[in-house]
Parts: C-alpha cells; structure tokens; sequence
C-alpha cells in the first residue's frame, strides 16, 4: 500500500474480498451439492426421492455470496484507504 494512492488501496480490499467470498461461494457450493446428493441417496431406500440439480439456486447462491463479500468490505476498505500508511507502519 506504500505509495498507492487512495483508490489503489481501496480497489485492493475489495478485490481481496471479491476473491476470497468467490473461493468461499465456490467450496460452498461443492460441498452444499455434494452432501444433498449425499442425504438423497441415503434416503432413498427410506423414501424414494429423485436428485434434482438446482440450477437457479446455485445461480442466486453465486450473486447473493459475492455480493455480501463485496458489502461487507466497502467499510474496511474505506477506513483502509483514508489510514496514513507510513504512520500505520511506524506503529507497528
């Protein structure tokens, strides 16, 4: 961040945090899809269920997933843009 300007640092974050929610969605998705195909072919010799991939559902998991990462780091990434760098680094 040292001689990055204000909207360099700000750009940073979010993209940090665009990038860490899409790794976060994308496992989640994986094993959400992996345990639901598990549990209906545990049941099935219960009550016969077919497997339905969910198509829309995993498209809204996708927008709602980076869009609450990106909300939730404009505040970090406002507060991380107006910090003074040297002075931050001077106290560490």
């Amino acid at each position: 961040a040292v001689g990055s300007t204000r909207r360099q640092v700000r750009r940073m974050v979010l993209a940090e945090s665009l990038l860490l929610s899409a790794a976060g969605t994308g496992f989640g998705l994986l094993a959400g899809l992996a345990l639901g195909y598990a549990l209906t072919a545990a049941t099935a010799s219960i009550y016969p269920i077919s497997y339905y991939f969910p198509y829309s559902g995993m498209l809204t998991t996708i927008a709602v997933g980076l869009l609450s990462g990106v909300l939730a780091s404009l505040v970090p990434a406002r507060r991380a843009a107006r910090l003074d760098i040297i002075a931050a680094l001077h106290y560490e």
